[in-house]
Formats: C-alpha cells, sequence, structure tokens
C-alpha cells in the first residue's frame, strides 16, 4: 500500500474535519491540549468502520467469486452424439 495514492481522500478529509470542528465546538483555546485527542478518537473510528468495510467487500466477492465458479461447474454441458 502507497500512502501516496491516498493523499487525496486524506487531505479531504482533513479538511473537512478541521472545518466542522471549528464551526461546531466551543472553547476550543481552553481545550487546546486535548483537541489531538478529540481528532485521534474520530480518526481511530473511521480507521475501525473503514476496516470493517473493506473487509465485508472482500469477503463479498471471494464468495462471488467462489459462487460463479461453483455454477460454472455445474452448468450442464451439451452432449456431443455426433
Amino acid at each position: 500500500m502507497d500512502k501516496k495514492d491516498y493523499e487525496k481522500i486524506i487531505q479531504a478529509m482533513s479538511e473537512e474535519l478541521s472545518e466542522r470542528i471549528v464551526s461546531e465546538e466551543q472553547d476550543l483555546a481552553k481545550r487546546a491540549r486535548l483537541i489531538d485527542q478529540d481528532v485521534a478518537e474520530i480518526v481511530r473510528e473511521v480507521g475501525l468502520q473503514t476496516t470493517k468495510k473493506v473487509l465485508e467487500k472482500t469477503r463479498d466477492r471471494l464468495v462471488l467469486k467462489k459462487n460463479s465458479r461453483d455454477w460454472k461447474a455445474l452448468e450442464i454441458q451439451p452432449l456431443n452424439i455426433m
């Protein structure tokens, strides 16, 4: 995995998250030392959800691939009588 491939997504998420925090959170100046912890918790949750989705999609693709092979194996081949 090359992290450079995901740089645009990281930048977009960072921008959106920072805008949301600045616009909605109160007393950011007083909580400056805790902001890093808050962001870390959010990013951890993003990571968990993303990992779950990647694993689910990988599983679904494997099942689909296996099922399509199984169906092909079960297909009735035409008889060659001649």
